[in-house]
């Protein structure tokens, strides 16, 4: 993957919301990137289902969607960046370092 050999980031990966709750169990992570169109949940139900958990309330979230001004209220009530699939890496990359200074602050 393009963006952990440039940035040094480690992605770790969950096919589903369920399997995203249950690795969270076991790793904190420094970011969420979750695409709004899962299997049994979207992502910002997900969203709000990891920052329910203790310890994971202040993580930072970007959210994928094809039609990220559909669910831009949503977006915007949680204070995560929307990125409009399909997006460019750079674009992306400044999102990440966006959300992750946000919350460093």
């Amino acid at each position: 993957m393009a963006i952990s050999q440039e940035m040094s980031y480690r992605p770790l990966l969950a096919e589903t919301g369920e399997r995203a709750l249950a690795l969270v169990q076991h790793v904190k992570p420094a970011m969420f990137v979750l695409d709004y169109r899962l299997g049994t949940m979207n992502g910002i139900h997900l969203y709000d289902c990891l920052h329910a958990q203790p310890g994971l309330e202040a993580i930072p979230a970007i959210i994928l969607s094809a039609s990220v001004e559909l669910h831009q209220d949503e977006i915007d009530q949680r204070q995560v960046i929307g990125i409009a699939k399909p997006f460019e890496l750079d674009e992306f990359l400044l999102a990440i370092d966006k959300a992750l200074s946000l919350h460093q602050e």
